[in-house]
């Protein structure tokens, strides 16, 4: 199974990092591919570039052989649908999960064709903060209620599940590390050091 981790990465840091290598794991997963957002259509537009953002994740997952990263939607340009590229990897004869932040997964109701994707596709939820699964658990019965919601790391072959995972939580943000660059505090400890060089030589989040 081979799990896709959609995002804006703007930028990618470590929790992005250490939570996916830790549903790797947890899940058995063959391969996480890291895929940047052109725009998320409910975000605001990135402050880097997508050449930028891109560049950022492939310099931190260089010495991971289980990550990968794909600009498909990059290239596609315009806003980014997850339907899309589920339905572009399944083309492929992929069956992927998607993985995603709680924060993200409870406004499935306004992604582009949610309950298409939700037969397409399973998703693997990530904790964040005070997130809890009782929130998942009841967002899915009212919106969702033929989805069913599991905290087992069995993945089952049938797509419409949701597995929320909430075995480490990291309370670091790209938001945070934008405002931290932008009023000139160190960001040191929360990207990895080439990210940080990078950033720093490039110039990058600081107006």
């Amino acid at each position: 199974m081979i799990g896709i981790y959609g995002g804006s990465f703007d930028p990618v840091h470590i929790g992005h990092l250490r939570i996916a290598e830790d549903v790797r794991e947890f899940y058995n997963l063959q391969k996480i591919i890291f895929i940047p957002a052109y725009h998320s259509p409910l975000k605001p537009e990135s402050r880097a570039s997508a050449e930028d953002r891109i560049h950022m994740i492939e310099i931190s997952i260089k010495n991971n052989p289980f990550f990968s990263v794909d600009d498909i939607e990059i290239k596609r340009k315009g806003k980014s649908y997850t339907i899309e590229t589920i339905k572009e990897y399944r083309k492929k004869g992929l069956s992927p999960i998607f993985i995603v932040g709680t924060d993200a997964f409870l406004t499935l109701h306004k992604w582009k064709n949610p309950e298409e994707l939700s037969r397409l596709t399973s998703f693997i939820v990530l904790g964040r903060g005070k997130d809890r699964y009782e929130d998942v658990r009841d967002y899915l019965k009212e919106n969702f209620p033929y989805m069913d919601i599991r905290t087992d790391n069995s993945i089952s072959k049938k797509e419409g599940s949701v597995y929320f995972f909430s075995k480490r939580r990291i309370d670091i943000s790209s938001t945070e590390i934008r405002e931290r660059i932008k009023t000139n505090r160190s960001i040191k400890y929360l990207v990895l050091p080439e990210v940080e060089e990078y950033i720093f030589n490039k110039k990058l989040y600081r107006g």
